[in-house]
């Protein structure tokens, strides 16, 4: 009794780590809140009070966000968060952080129904820590909300293979769809999933097959939306537009001056090469475990996926479960082979986000590993092993939080947006304001003016009902700029002309507008620089007098 008091006081331990972890002080760390994130926030406050997405359309499939599409399931479950909590970043967020924390609970569940309790302790200390895992449940992340369905869905896929019952079969699969509904890459991850399990299991689903046969045909039902948007603009845009087929430059390895043929500059050959080497990058030790992500927005200094010290672990797992695999070791190498697939058909080299599915089986692999050290050790030993764990664990954790928490603040505030709660609360106050021109060529920060602002919807939608029509499912999203808020336009400055409008004002991003363009300039007053943390200029804020 004693024994099974100490190993539940360790899981509850660990599990409010991880909670606090993933919600202590949500709504201002990350320090700014990254344009998408903003887009989440603001069109599930759309939602909820309008039914109508920023463009005004209603209850949307697909929402448009800038010269993307993006699926719809974060939104919907973020609508009544914001309206319970109001429009901030800690309603935006809370729903990938929650995400977040049920993703412990599951990864417990996963190594405890494959292996033992003990595994699933370990698989749980892995994740709670893991700076992957804190990092996008920090933020409004709709992958973070897709992982945690698809990786529930493969708990009770796991319960399914072992009972038989109609109700695993469904809920797995409920859960496999709404993942499909969350983010691009389970659209391509779920249905190989599906195909390559069958090849495991299909003769014992046909055993059962009369029992499967309503629960798969209300899943079939659920999906026809997907199946009907596969093929609309809506449903390929993004996942086309990010692919490397679709780019227009020479493959790596192109040699100019010659042409096209079977020897020399093979389209198909080079193609394949850069796919193999994206996706081998995914689990390139240096990129697992030491480097990380390249783009600062995705990314915390000095630190990767996993910690360092953790490498050995997954070696130690790995070497275990493919000696003899067992039908679930199995399911978690092909979750492995397949969860790099998404990133690898991208031109960007180590997409952490697009790979999250990646993550997870590796967790659950590094937690057995640490099992089996522990498991060979004698009772001296493993007290002494358990002691370098922790103390592994508290110091990675301790510099990983100050990373996060503290200096990432400062270095990669600009990568998040930081300043645009400052900027709308000031432009909003300021009295009698006529003309605002915000410099954004890409028009893209017309989006923290509503959500900072709160600007309701149904006055907002009578703006964008200018632009023309909103066929969402069948054009192209970039014919569709949103430029304009009332009296604030988003547009690029053009500084000698726009500087003798006389009463107008204008917002230059960065250090856009040096000093010596309006310093003693008896035309053109400063009304206010914001800076980021590292004192660097944000906004700077004129009127031409």
């Amino acid at each position: 009794m004693q024994k099974i008091n100490k190993t539940n006081i360790i899981i509850v331990v660990l599990f409010g780590l991880g909670i606090i972890l993933r919600l202590w002080n949500l709504g201002s760390l990350p320090r700014g809140f990254f344009r998408d994130e903003a887009a989440l926030g603001y069109n599930a406050f759309s939602i909820w009070t309008s039914g109508k997405d920023e463009f005004g359309a209603t209850l949307p499939l697909v929402f448009r966000s800038f010269e993307v599409f993006f699926l719809p399931l974060y939104v919907y479950i973020t609508a009544p968060l914001v309206g319970f909590f109001g429009l901030s970043e800690f309603s935006s967020r809370l729903l990938s952080s929650l995400s977040g924390i049920a993703s412990l609970f599951f990864v417990y569940l996963i190594g405890k129904k494959i292996w033992d309790k003990k595994t699933g302790i370990f698989a749980l200390l892995v994740l709670a820590v893991s700076p992957w895992h804190i990092f996008y449940s920090r933020g409004a992340f709709e992958g973070n909300l897709a992982l945690t369905l698809f990786t529930s869905g493969f708990y009770f896929w796991l319960n399914f293979l072992n009972d038989k019952s109609r109700k695993s079969f469904f809920v797995s699969t409920l859960l496999f769809s709404l993942s499909m509904y969350s983010y691009q890459s389970e659209r391509l991850v779920v249905p190989l999933f599906a195909l390559l399990t069958l090849s495991l299991v299909g003769k014992d689903l046909w055993k059962v097959k009369q029992k499967l046969i309503f629960p798969a045909l209300l899943i079939v039902v659920l999906l026809i939306p997907l199946i009907f948007l596969s093929f609309k603009a809506g449903g390929y845009h993004r996942a086309f537009g990010v692919s490397f087929f679709s780019k227009d430059e020479a493959p790596p390895g192109w040699i100019e001056g010659y042409g096209e043929n079977f020897f020399v500059n093979n389209k198909i050959y080079l193609r394949g090469k850069q796919l193999l080497s994206l996706y081998a990058s995914y689990y390139s030790p240096k990129n697992i475990f030491f480097e990380g992500d390249f783009d600062k927005q995705r990314s915390i200094e000095n630190n990767s996926v996993f910690y360092g010290f953790l490498l050995s672990f997954l070696i130690a797992g790995f070497a275990t479960i493919i000696k003899k695999p067992k039908l679930p070791e199995k399911l978690i190498l092909v979750w492995l082979f397949l969860g790099p697939l998404p990133a690898s058909i991208t031109a960007d080299p180590f997409h952490t986000y697009r790979s999250l599915l990646t993550y997870m089986p590796l967790t659950i692999i590094i937690g057995r590993g640490i099992y089996i050290v522990y498991k060979k050790l004698n009772i001296r030993w493993k007290y002494i092993y358990l002691a370098g764990l922790t103390l592994g664990v508290v110091l990675n954790l301790y510099f990983f939080w100050y990373n996060y928490s503290i200096l990432s603040q400062v270095t990669r505030a600009a990568n998040w947006d930081y300043g645009y709660k400052e900027l709308v609360a000031y432009i909003n106050q300021l009295p009698g304001k006529g003309k605002v021109i915000v410099d954004d060529p890409f028009t893209e920060g017309y989006i923290q003016f509503l959500f900072f602002g709160k600007v309701h919807p149904t006055t907002y939608h009578d703006e964008i009902a200018k632009l023309g029509s909103l066929d969402y499912y069948y054009k192209d999203p970039s014919e569709i700029r949103p430029n304009k808020i009332g009296n604030l336009e988003f547009r690029k400055i053009d500084w000698p002309k726009e500087r003798g409008d006389k009463g107008v004002i204008l917002v230059f991003a960065k250090e856009l507008l040096p000093e010596s363009e309006y310093k003693g300039d008896p035309k053109v007053e400063l009304l206010r620089k914001i800076k980021y943390p590292d004192g660097k200029d944000a906004f700077t804020i004129v009127q031409i007098q």
